[in-house]
């Protein structure tokens, strides 16, 4: 079940910032070297924003921590990659853990985005009828995004929750990036693991981040199988994040604990220089 209830606008963007804080915050393996994962920028001929953003996501994942907060404006901006605001969330949230930030400072990173409405509008409306106001204007600039707030307000008010989907999924169709979150906390609420795995497999390429989730749902599979392939995929997946640079704090720990734990039993290998790389990128500010 969509979960809206008390639908103030405080409670709406944090509803919004819930899954990238929750990956950012909380909780297979070729013969090939994981050092040799590629990345998704290299093609035969690149723009020269394209490759400066190639060059952006090699230094974040060298750990260069001004890496990530350009990489957030690039992505607000479509500068060199698809504009995207749930991409953004993900690169300034890392940033604000390297250096000590507020998750909240996203407004300042945002201003003047294609997506600054989600935390200027909304978080700006003192009452439901204000932001009702809002919305109806929004809908002229942004109506996918809007088609996804009036279907969870729907799955809220009404307890139509099918309705409420069928509309969610047209948002995302036509663009909706909170679409996305919402169809994830949907399958997560709902605890259908093998409705959201095939929903991350869908949109994961897009949402690199989302990859870590997918990581997740291998582990959970090794402990209750304790087969070593769920482990590798788990990996790969991880790689997959890393490859965009969004192999954020956490994780880069959950790679190092994996490794120490199954180099001891000899079923992994890792050479030092990449455990040292892991170890520079789960450090944070705090």
């Amino acid at each position: 079940m969509i979960q809206m209830s008390n639908y103030n606008a405080m409670n709406k963007f944090y509803t919004i910032l819930a899954m990238v804080a929750m990956l950012v915050i909380n909780t297979s393996c070729s013969s090939e070297s994981i050092t040799d994962m590629g990345n998704p920028w290299v093609e035969t001929s690149v723009s020269a924003a394209e490759q400066r953003v190639h060059n952006l996501v090699m230094q974040a994942r060298k750990g260069d921590v001004q890496a990530y907060n350009s990489l957030a404006q690039c992505y607000r901006d479509g500068d060199g990659v698809e504009p995207s605001w749930l991409n953004m969330l993900c690169m300034y949230a890392i940033y604000a853990q390297k250096t000590g930030r507020e998750f909240e400072d996203v407004i300042e990173v945002s201003k003047d985005g294609k997506y600054s409405w989600v935390v200027s509008e909304i978080m700006d409306s003192s009452s439901d009828d204000e932001l009702e106001a809002k919305l109806k204007q929004l809908k002229q600039v942004v109506p996918a995004e809007v088609k996804a707030v009036e279907a969870a307000k729907m799955a809220d008010s009404m307890n139509d929750v099918a309705s409420a989907m069928a509309m969610i999924r047209e948002a995302e169709d036509e663009g909706s990036e909170l679409a996305v979150i919402l169809q994830v906390t949907y399958y997560e609420d709902g605890e259908d693991v093998t409705g959201l795995e095939e929903y991350l497999l869908r949109v994961a390429a897009k949402y690199p981040v989302l990859n870590l989730m997918l990581g997740d749902l291998c582990v959970g599979r090794y402990r209750e199988s304790k087969d070593i392939a769920n482990i590798h995929d788990a990996i790969a997946y991880y790689y997959k994040a890393d490859a965009c640079g969004m192999l954020v704090p956490k994780y880069a720990d959950v790679l190092l604990n994996l490794y120490d734990y199954f180099i001891q039993k000899g079923e992994l290998e890792c050479d030092e220089h990449e455990l040292e790389r892991l170890r520079v990128l789960a450090q944070k500010a705090y």
